[in-house]
């Protein structure tokens, strides 16, 4: 691996869910800035999962899901709340099995993957790292992020600490979105829904108007789709996963999660999904197939759909002025027609100017990493 590369910039979005990372370069034939999602494990997006083996192999994202399948309790998924409960204090231990785990230590390893991947593949190093966090962390919340990242351009040679960033997410999806004027930007992510009012600047930069969370997130759907495949499947098999302290019980616990959380993704695009259930040594599962249609969606989504549409009056009403046009964004959002009944219930435009990316997964980590190029002057301006 060779020095930093001053031609382009990484950003990484490391969600609860799945962690993401977006470069920005310049296009020799033009001098244009472009962007584009970073490849990792072969796909665009990773799971927020990380596990540590006990021969000290650290293992991030598909890798680390597939592994957890045999060995659950060394599995983390869902560690980036405990970031955002930082206190400023000590890092707060999560596991010790096999050996101790704190958040900042998951989040530097998937943070190390996406680096890892995308300077694989050009050969240099970025010019700059931005870490996306949401605009409600507090600011411990925010420098345990920053240590993840200085530990993971720690263990690189030739990267400087002042080439990283971090830059709050409602901000980098304005950025990426473009125009002026405020902006509401709806985040429905994995923990919570984040609410954010952005005032965007002419020049490219914005500041956060005004900042609400509510408690509904993806991480609670996948939750109670588990429990309704459950529900159906045969009742010996559900209540050997719902009670069962066998390490053959977790282990299928882990696997139907898994399958449940890819298989809302596929039933977002096709309406219906089979969900297959584990196998549960010594007996079979019976059937081995539940079926879920958007049918099912429905009656789970609306209570937390009307909590986030009362959350959006109650943070608009704190504002004068014109309403904002509205950015809804996140993995609940790709559910059907999510956006479109925000935008009736709440009666805000939506606003993505044509351009899927805005609202794509990639979409805040693209933006900040067009900023960053942005601020170190990259491209033609």
């Amino acid at each position: 691996m060779t020095a930093p590369d001053a031609r382009w910039t990484l950003a990484i979005d490391h969600g609860t869910t799945t962690t993401v990372g977006a470069w920005a370069d310049v296009d020799p034939r033009d001098g244009w800035v472009r962007v584009g999602p970073v490849g990792v494990d072969g796909s665009p997006s990773m799971p927020s999962a990380v596990l540590s083996r006990p021969d000290g192999v650290v293992l991030a994202g598909r890798p680390a899901l597939e592994a957890g399948a045999l060995d659950p309790a060394a599995a983390l998924t869902r560690t980036r709340p405990h970031l955002a409960a930082s206190t400023g204090g000590p890092p707060e231990l999560l596991t010790q099995w096999p050996r101790p785990t704190t958040a900042v230590d998951v989040a530097t390893a998937l943070i190390a993957k996406v680096v890892r991947a995308e300077a694989a593949r050009r050969g240099t190093l970025p010019s700059s790292v931005v870490l996306l966090h949401p605009a409600s962390w507090s600011a411990p919340a925010s420098e345990a992020l920053r240590a993840a990242g200085l530990a993971a351009l720690g263990a690189i040679p030739y990267t400087s600490p002042d080439q990283l960033h971090l830059l709050d997410s409602p901000r980098a999806a304005a950025h990426r979105l473009g125009g002026q004027g405020r902006l509401l930007v709806v985040d429905l992510g994995g923990a919570a829904t984040e609410l954010a009012v952005v005032d965007r600047g002419g020049d490219g930069t914005g500041s956060v108007a005004a900042v609400r969370t509510v408690n509904v997130g993806a991480e609670v759907l996948d939750d109670a789709l588990v429990q309704l495949v459950l529900d159906r499947a045969p009742p010996p098999f559900a209540a050997r996963l719902r009670f069962g302290a066998d390490l053959e019980a977790h282990r299928a616990w882990f696997r139907l999660r898994t399958s449940v959380r890819d298989g809302k993704e596929a039933l977002a695009a096709s309406g219906q999904v089979s969900v297959a259930l584990p196998v549960l040594p010594p007996e079979s599962p019976g059937p081995g197939i539940v079926g879920l249609t958007h049918a099912d969606l429905g009656a789970m989504l609306a209570p937390g759909l009307e909590e986030i549409a009362q959350g959006i009056g109650a943070l608009v009403d704190t504002l004068s002025g014109p309403r904002p046009a509205m950015l809804v964004r996140g993995g609940l959002a790709d559910m059907p027609r999510v956006r479109e009944w925000i935008a009736e219930r709440t009666g805000f435009g939506l606003a993505h100017g044509g351009d899927p990316g805005a609202v794509s997964a990639f979409g805040p980590a693209s933006g900040a990493a067009a900023w960053a190029a942005e601020r170190l002057g990259l491209g033609r301006r």
